[in-house]
């Protein structure tokens, strides 16, 4: 990566430096610049400024095209044309990962109803970063784990039952944080063809009708898993017991009032936190960190990724110390938080609501919004960050979508290498990039060669937006290049430098857009 020879330089001149290398912001000169500076004045006491001139004056090197120095003390880089065109063909394989194991648990979505939007971001951002960790040289593995036990399948059974003795003529009682959304209803016209009456009998049916229904719809999303763990299995398999029996033998829990209590606080939670009620159910904790612990067993992963919604913030701590009562470092376990969606349209956010049924689901939204779009939109933030869905925008066939800005200059290149063909012209298998000279097409050479970086910073970052943010630049730049330069020209050889340079743009197009699960269209 450029970034690495950028620095392999600096060390030879710096050996012992921390040096970091990033990018030049669009509006300043320069492609890469170090800070290095700073570091080097600050251990010598020196000026920061005199120090960058005095580093500047020593760094010699044919990549570069041009160094310079700019306050309060940063050294930017140019790239040499030579150096540009010898990464455009170089041929690499970007492998941080080296097999490294990684299991991706994403969506988990209880099944008591419709995947909703929330949980469609999660399925995203988990199924894309499965995606990038493979791409980037890691074996991962995606896992949906299933809540088939608990309070919420008790109180879904009993809120489809209500709906039974409704639809018989009777009136339906919710219950308290019951489930009163229309879909209620299907299951309770499922239920009494079936003839079920037992609570039980219903209960399973139900959650197993919405484990068909979040398969389909997750499949139709374009989202694959290897595993699907239900939480009943962990049970059957002894593992709430032996990691109740772990963090007991530690001194970690207490009674209180009747409850038992996990000392989380040891770990550096704000409170400690109750794993078995007074009335003797367990809370969600206690076979989360049971089902982590068959995780490790199952297969001896080095990294384990959980993907929550934003409601689950205040139990990463509490999760984070049941990894490290059963003897696991903490750092084996990562959470990330996904945060929430609001739906726009016609200027107006839309009101979402599981238990209330006012919400619009996953499978609603693509009756509405392509597939792609939906993708795309969804990973165009960090998941960290709030998202606003714009209806009106995902529907546009214009440049103002996002998706269809860089789905259509893929099609566009294809056009105009199918239009060269039929001059005559193909695309070379080598070409002489030194006919590239113009501003627009240098640009271009560097989106192109600066993908392995970010492929690089979104695989350590897990942050699968980095990606999006690659394509709408490259794309960008494409189109700006388009707009001023024929690449079907009478200079045969300067039209198959240009054929050359589109093919390889064509080409990180796809690979990217495959990364985000978007497809990449030949003709628009």
């Amino acid at each position: 990566m450029i970034r690495d020879d950028i620095r392999t330089i600096l060390l030879d001149l710096f050996p012992n430096e921390d040096i970091a290398v990033d990018y030049v912001p669009r509006d300043k000169e320069g492609d890469y610049y170090t800070n290095l500076a700073f570091r080097v004045a600050s251990r010598e006491g020196k000026d920061p400024w005199d120090t960058a001139q005095r580093i500047a004056s020593r760094i010699g090197s044919p990549i570069f095209k041009q160094i310079s120095v700019y306050r309060p003390a940063f050294i930017n880089f140019t790239l040499s044309e030579g150096y540009l065109y010898q990464q455009l063909t170089a041929d690499t394989t970007l492998d941080i990962g080296r097999g490294r194991r990684y299991l991706i648990e994403f969506v988990s979505a209880n099944p008591t109803g419709p995947i909703n939007i929330v949980s469609a971001r999660a399925a995203a951002v988990g199924d894309s970063l499965i995606r990038l960790l493979r791409k980037t040289g890691y074996a991962a593995d995606a896992e949906y784990y299933v809540n088939d036990m608990g309070r919420q399948t008790d109180l879904l059974a009993e809120s489809v039952y209500q709906r039974t003795l409704e639809l018989k003529g009777g009136r339906a009682e919710i219950p308290e944080g019951g489930y009163h959304g229309e879909y209620i209803k299907e299951v309770a016209r499922e239920v009494i063809e079936k003839g079920l009456e037992d609570d039980e009998d219903i209960k399973n049916y139900a959650v197993e009708y919405f484990i068909r229904n979040h398969q389909d719809v997750l499949r139709n999303f374009g989202v694959a898993f290897d595993v699907w763990t239900r939480e009943s299995d962990i049970y059957k398999g002894g593992y709430v017991e032996r990691a109740l029996s772990a963090i007991t033998g530690k001194g970690l829990t207490y009674i209180e009032d009747g409850a038992v209590f996990f000392r989380t606080t040891e770990y550096g939670d704000d409170k400690d936190r109750v794993i078995i009620t007074s009335d003797k159910r367990n809370t969600y904790l206690l076979p989360d960190i049971a089902y982590h612990l068959n995780k490790m067993e199952r297969n001896a992963y080095d990294q384990l990724i959980d993907i929550w919604g934003p409601d689950h913030q205040g139990h990463i701590k509490g999760m984070l110390g049941g990894m490290q009562a059963l003897g696991y470092d903490a750092d084996t376990l990562r959470i990330l938080i996904v945060q929430e969606v609001k739906i726009k349209e016609h200027g107006k956010i839309l009101s979402m609501s599981k238990r209330a049924g006012t919400f619009a689901s996953l499978s609603e939204l693509l009756e509405r919004v392509p597939r792609d779009v939906i993708r795309f939109f969804f990973l165009m933030r960090s998941s960290s960050q709030h998202l606003e869905f714009d209806i009106d925008l995902a529907l546009k066939q214009s440049d103002e979508n996002p998706v269809y800005y860089v789905q259509y200059a893929h099609a566009r290149i294809n056009s105009i290498i199918e239009r060269a063909a039929q001059s005559g012209i193909e695309v070379p298998r080598s070409a002489n990039l030194s006919m590239l000279k113009e501003d627009e097409e240098l640009t271009l050479i560097k989106d192109i060669i600066r993908f392995e970086e970010t492929l690089h910073d979104a695989a350590v970052n897990l942050e699968p937006y980095m990606v999006t943010y690659y394509m709408i630049d490259l794309a960008r730049d494409f189109h700006a290049f388009y707009q001023k330069h024929r690449v079907v020209c009478d200079e045969r050889q300067l039209c198959e430098s240009r054929l050359y340079l589109i093919q390889r743009t064509a080409a990180r197009i796809k690979e990217g857009l495959d990364l985000l699960g978007v497809s990449c269209p030949e003709k628009m």
